[in-house]
């Protein structure tokens, strides 16, 4: 409880309680919107409005005076009152605009990223009276409050001061638009904060080429750190950085972007979850029972992938659940074919464990009725927009009561989800062995699409709905959905999943232990985004596609893990971790050895080059920093305690951690080190094992410590010789 936001309760219940304009506060001391509710009612008392409500209105708007520092009276408690429930402390509360009320007028202003003078105004009010934050909460990010405070401070005028409270929601969303349509040249009286056909019009007009100069381009900016990426949100120019992340962007959502440019594809789906609804897809899914004239129709007109759902909603009238006829036609026609499982998913009371549990049953149920023997992914439906209260107290019980289910078929099924981000980032979080999304982002107005990051490694991504293609006997109500390629939809009935499963890298992958390498290659290391098992010559390898980055010579990177031919026991590819061009940790594989012992099995030369460059690889502790600090020589190797060690000098200030992870000390630049493997730590991949350091004329173990001491090797300061962490003594 605050004794002040219950005192400011107590004067309206004193001052209003008996008009019949006012709804009486509960007083409690906490600010909640029944408190907001009755100052702006005290407001519009004061305003002389007869016909009072809960909203700040138009006419709450227009009436609202300027109150200044000096002045006295209700209006001057007002605003106390609001800046006590703000967290704004005005020095008191006596209805007297002295200079405590001017300088909290001024901090909250502040906050709000416009500043100013003391005085309050209609529009300050107006982000007063309301229960939006305006201080960095416990999950908002500061990067997202600065962009928050920036977009008010230029476009407020366009439509209302914003929260400023780190968090990318509903109403920041809206902001962005305002000010995009601001800069399309919009009127302020046609503007709606919402993509509207004028909006699309005129954004589909703007195209950017590197290089370019725009304030629409700092919007873009705006959009790229609220999708997770660290930007400068200063520049107005797009520039080569800005290009590339956009190009990362668009490949992760699997848009196609021309490789110097942005226009209106990208920007849409900057700005919204759903993006350019008009954009072609590989992908629908459906509630009809096909028959072989929709089936073509949907061939025709490009689709590959077809979503179905596997039963019927008990007490339901449509039939909607896929049967094993239509399952022949789909998959004779040449398309695949993925599962999706509802039953009156729209809403929270139809989520608990037992619902789960019972779920689970009917899916399996109807899975094997339809032929599957193994392999098959199930989505089970979240058809709402569930918030977080109702993610925890709803959905994950559920999901863990379908998990269990499917736990007891392990060997054959596995469990997929389908709902908005938040739900799907969420039950990624908590069940690792959901591996497989299907987002509802055409949803886009959910609170559980604005503000989330799209899913790492999502399957399938619903992006426009209810749209009919073809005509007479094959016309087909269908939704556009976006295909990644992680669920290659190879299971099919009476036959495994294994053989073409397509693989990216997963969150286990990343935490494994590595070996610390260095490209020694003239060419660059090419790393790819996914891998695609496959047949060839009855054995089963990894091919990759789509390349994400090159390694360049002289780089270190991380080998984290060897996928292994399970008939040969020979490698093709492997899982590293390295620093792309922005100096981001990333992930993906890398191309190896496939097996001379198979003629033929790699004719593609591209891929033969990457072998070959795979093969020029070494492990990092054999080399060291030239003279020059340009380029990687021979390390020099010394005996110690009969070990061969690699002996560097660090070139900054490094801390040294147990094997734990527990920090042990701090080393100053210049103290050497010998180092006798090139292993990351078990338990923390981060770390490097050091087995002596040179002290007072001798080597000595790290702090006296009998157990092995680590440090990080800091990847960021060894993409290039120059400035790696170990370098010459």
């Amino acid at each position: 409880m605050d004794a002040m936001v219950l005192k400011v309760q107590e004067w309206l219940n004193d001052t209003y309680g008996q008009d019949s304009r006012f709804n009486r506060v509960t007083e409690d001391g906490i600010t909640g919107w029944g408190t907001i509710y009755g100052l702006r009612r005290a407001l519009q008392i004061e305003e002389g409005i007869t016909s009072t409500s809960n909203s700040f209105g138009p006419s709450t708007y227009n009436k609202c005076p300027n109150i200044n520092e000096g002045d006295t009276g209700n209006l001057v408690y007002i605003v106390q009152g609001g800046l006590w429930c703000k967290g704004f402390n005005p020095g008191g509360f006596n209805g007297n605009y002295g200079s405590g009320t001017a300088s909290a007028v001024q901090r909250f202003k502040d906050a709000t990223g416009i500043g100013g003078n003391g005085n309050m105004n209609k529009d300050f009010m107006k982000a007063l009276l309301d229960m939006s934050a305006f201080s960095l909460i416990s999950n908002g990010k500061e990067n997202i409050r600065k962009v928050q405070q920036q977009l008010n401070r230029d476009y407020y005028t366009y439509y209302q001061i914003g929260p400023c409270d780190g968090l990318y929601n509903r109403d920041m969303n809206k902001m962005l638009i305002y000010a995009l349509q601001k800069e399309l040249g919009i009127a302020k009286a046609s503007a709606t904060g919402t993509w509207g056909p004028t909006t699309v019009s005129k954004c589909k007009e703007k195209t950017y080429n590197v290089g370019d100069s725009d304030n629409i381009i700092k919007l873009i900016r705006y959009a790229l750190v609220c999708n997770g990426y660290s930007v400068s949100i200063s520049s107005t120019t797009y520039d080569a950085e800005i290009n590339s992340y956009c190009n990362s962007f668009a490949r992760m959502m699997e848009i196609n972007k021309k490789e110097n440019s942005i226009g209106y594809g990208v920007i849409r789906s900057l700005l919204s979850s759903n993006g350019d609804g008009d954009r072609s897809a590989i992908g629908c899914d459906t509630a009809t029972k096909l028959t072989v004239a929709q089936i073509q129709t949907i061939k025709n007109n490009g689709y590959q992938f077809v979503g179905r759902y596997i039963s019927n909603t008990p007490g339901g009238t449509l039939d909607k659940a896929l049967t094993t006829s239509e399952i022949s036609n789909i998959l004779n026609a040449g398309l695949k074919l993925f599962l999706i499982f509802q039953e009156s998913g729209n809403g929270a009371s139809h989520f608990d464990r037992t619902t789960g549990l019972n779920n689970g049953t009917t899916a399996l149920s109807a899975v094997t009725n339809l032929g599957y023997t193994k392999g098959a992914i199930v989505y089970f439906a979240v058809d709402f927009d569930a918030t977080d209260s109702q993610i925890k107290n709803n959905i994950i019980p559920y999901f863990s009561g379908v998990i269990e289910n499917f736990t007891k078929n392990s060997d054959k099924y596995r469990v997929g989800v389908y709902g908005t981000r938040n739900v799907c980032n969420s039950l990624l979080n908590k069940y690792p062995t959901i591996k497989n999304v299907f987002v509802s982002d055409a949803s886009y107005g959910f609170s559980g699409n604005l503000g989330f990051t799209m899913p790492n490694n999502w399957s399938f991504d619903q992006f426009k709905t209810d749209i009919t293609i073809g005509s007479g006997t094959g016309a087909v109500s269908i939704d556009k959905v976006a295909v990644s390629g992680v669920d290659n939809c190879s299971y099919t009935p009476n036959s495994a999943i294994e053989d073409s499963v397509v693989l990216s890298v997963s969150e286990e992958d990343k935490k494994m232990k590595g070996e610390l390498m260095v490209n020694r290659s003239n060419n660059g290391l090419r790393v790819y985004k996914k891998a695609r098992y496959s047949e060839l010559y009855g054995r089963q390898w990894c091919m990759p596609y789509e390349q994400i980055s090159t390694i360049p010579r002289d780089s270190m990177y991380v080998l984290l893990k060897d996928m292994v031919n399970e008939y040969t026991y020979r490698y093709n590819v492997s899982v590293v971790k390295f620093l792309d061009e922005h100096n981001l940790e990333t992930y993906g594989y890398v191309v190896r050895d496939y097996g001379e012992d198979i003629p033929g099995t790699i004719t593609n030369p591209e891929l033969l080059k990457d072998v070959k460059t795979f093969n020029d690889q070494q492990n990092f502790e054999n080399f060291t920093v030239s003279e020059d600090g340009n380029s990687l020589v021979s390390a020099q190797r010394e005996e110690i305690e009969g070990k061969i060690c690699s002996i560097y000098s660090l070139r900054y200030e490094t801390k040294v951690y147990h094997s734990d992870g527990s920090y042990l000390f701090t080393l100053q630049p210049g103290r050497r080190i010998a180092i006798i493997g090139r292993n990351t730590g078990s338990t923390n991949n981060k770390l490097l094992a050091i087995f002596r350091m040179y002290t007072d004329g001798k080597w000595v173990k790290p702090g006296g410590f009998d157990t092995t001491s680590f440090i990080e090797y800091q990847l960021d300061k060894g993409t290039m010789p120059n400035n790696r962490l170990l370098t010459r003594i």
